[in-house]
């Protein structure tokens, strides 16, 4: 009971803090939790304020800013020349071109070795004709093989397969002479004759070339003998016309001799 004829009050129970701040609600302008909303005029004035500041149009050309340009020239330490690289195949024709897989048999270990994958061409010289052989090995190009297709080689089928040639040479791919015995394989039988149909034809072409430098050899041979023996009948005649000359003196001395005697 309330003394002094007054009421007593019955204190309100104290409402619960919220979570997030202050209460409130979405919406009404108002932000989440304890973040005050954003005043809409102040966003509207801000936006205009800013649309005064920005120009869409670009500006026109010389007007604005640019940066200089660096007119400082760097040149090389040491100044290369361009070198021409040669193969040894420009003054050649190839006739033939073919992808292949070459192999060599090492008398050491008594078994075959992969020389590499590559093209294997028959190149004729513009100069004297002749046909040699030239296998590359693919993306380094290091040649493989390198002879002159001889006249009367041979090509056997490795162990009775189709696509694969067997023979012996004298090679120098490893600049210097020495006999090889090559299994050069290709893709297809088809491939593979056609390569020896190629291989024959080279043989004969070079066969030919052979013989007439073999003639043209004789040829000089016996035009460089006449000289030589016309030099040497000449010398004979020099000899004899001496002795005549010195025979010819005494007989003179000694008529000579007996006049004054």
């Amino acid at each position: 009971m309330a003394e002094n004829g007054k009421t007593e009050e019955t204190p309100k129970a104290a409402s619960p803090t919220p979570v997030f701040g202050s209460a409130s609600t979405f919406g009404g302008g108002t932000g989440f939790g304890g973040f005050k909303g954003v005043d809409a005029s102040a966003t509207s004035s801000k936006a205009a304020g800013d649309s005064d500041k920005v120009n869409d149009t670009p500006p026109e050309e010389g007007t604005g800013e640019t940066e200089e340009e660096c007119q400082a020239e760097f040149r090389p330490l040491v100044q290369l020349e361009e070198v021409e690289k040669e193969s040894g195949e420009e003054g050649e024709t190839a006739l033939s071109d073919m992808k292949c897989k070459l192999y060599r048999f090492d008398n050491d270990s008594g078994e075959w070795k992969e020389r590499g994958v590559g093209q294997v061409r028959l190149l004729q010289s513009q100069e004297n004709g002749k046909i040699r052989l030239l296998m590359r090995q693919e993306k380094t190009l290091k040649i493989r093989a390198n002879h002159f297709v001889m006249p009367g080689t041979k090509l056997q089928e490795h162990s009775g397969s189709e696509k694969a040639w067997v023979y012996t040479t004298v090679d120098f791919a490893d600049e210097e002479q020495k006999p090889e015995l090559f299994c050069i394989r290709f893709a297809s039988p088809e491939r593979a004759k056609e390569f020896k149909q190629k291989f024959g034809e080279a043989m004969a072409h070079n066969e030919k070339l052979l013989e007439a430098d073999e003639q043209e050899g004789e040829s000089k041979s016996e035009e460089a003998g006449a000289p030589k023996a016309d030099e040497a009948a000449d010398k004979d005649a020099a000899e004899t016309d001496l002795a005549s000359l010195v025979k010819s003196k005494a007989t003179l001395d000694e008529g000579d001799k007996s006049s004054e005697a």
